[in-house]
């Protein structure tokens, strides 16, 4: 993706275009790459289909997005448009049963932005209810290393050029737009630590001056209008980990920042996402059941779509709680 300064906004380069793929069937969300190899909601969707009635693309449903985009892009607003669509569609096509929603990750603030932007009667008429799982209501601060650094996980620099990452991860929006959330962290709670100065999340600009990227600026503010958390108005079930070890602050050696990796200063939280972000779902005005899975097997941001019993929680909610209803659509 490209940044512009005019109205399009963040876009694909001149010549190329993208898509998602099998969007309302359930291929898309399957697995991470088409050979299967890193599965992703797989687990689920089977889990689904051994239910007598369920069928994909009909009954079970998935509407992958672009992640290099936040809700408020021409492509995140055209991804809420086809997503409402979708929900009618499904609605519709089973008998007007209300849908179920399952949203994991970012399709949680994608989730948010949606229900802000369509009326209490459509809700009422078409949502069920919502199931969030290892939402970053609040952001992560694992983001933050993706724009000063390059995210690069654990592989070593002589197989990946971390910099050539950065400027990759650098023209995502959605990295923007998952950066901690100014009301969950501080005014002087450093998250960068530097042997100059520290940095807190309140010091982007600061922080995207002395990195050499003043373009970082813009491009943060691009995310106004589409971070704050908002109640969604239906009845939500939340879900999500704990205990594992998870970016709460970096610190980079001598002569390190901003072009070498940094060490890792860890909190608590999934992995990904910090624990204050991932609770703030229980805020939620109609929150009907809130479950936590620690540890590394069973609640890691990823790993969590894997647990059986997340899986059959998730299933008894939906087929034991109201049985009528049997229509999902993640």
């Amino acid at each position: 993706a490209v940044v512009s300064t005019q109205s399009t906004g963040f876009q694909d380069r001149d010549g190329v275009r993208t898509r998602v793929n099998d969007f309302g069937g359930t291929t898309g969300i399957e697995a991470l790459d088409k050979n299967g190899y890193y599965p992703y909601f797989k687990a689920m969707v089977d889990g689904f289909m051994a239910i007598p009635g369920y069928q994909k693309g009909v009954s079970l449903r998935a509407a992958p997005y672009d992640f290099r985009y936040g809700s408020n892009s021409p492509v995140g607003k055209l991804y809420l448009t086809n997503l409402k669509k979708l929900i009618e569609e499904t609605y519709e096509i089973n008998g007007q049963k209300k849908v179920n929603i399952v949203a994991h990750s970012m399709g949680n603030i994608y989730m948010l932005q949606f229900f802000k932007q369509v009326s209490k009667y459509w809700k009422n008429k078409y949502i069920k209810r919502y199931i969030a799982i290892s939402g970053v209501f609040g952001g992560a601060v694992k983001s933050i290393r993706a724009l000063v650094s390059g995210e690069i996980e654990s592989i070593p620099r002589v197989l990946v050029d971390a910099n050539a990452v950065r400027s990759f991860q650098r023209s995502f929006q959605s990295v923007y737009w998952l950066l901690p959330r100014k009301k969950l962290w501080e005014k002087d709670e450093p998250l960068v630590f530097t042997e100059n100065r520290n940095y807190t999340i309140h010091e982007m600009d600061e922080l995207f001056e002395d990195i050499g990227f003043p373009a970082g600026k813009e491009l943060f503010a691009s995310t106004d209008g589409s971070i704050d958390f908002v109640e969604p108005d239906v009845d939500v079930y939340c879900i999500h980990g704990s205990d594992v070890p998870t970016a709460a602050g970096f610190r980079w050696k001598k002569k390190y920042f901003p072009d070498y990796q940094p060490d890792q200063i860890d909190g608590p939280g999934d992995g990904t996402v910090n624990m204050r972000s991932l609770e703030l779902c229980k805020e939620f005005n109609r929150l009907k059941d809130y479950k936590v899975y620690p540890g590394i097997k069973y609640g890691e941001h990823m790993q969590i779509l894997l647990n059986p019993d997340v899986i059959n929680y998730v299933k008894n909610i939906i087929t034991e709680t109201d049985a009528e209803e049997k229509v999902l659509n993640f």
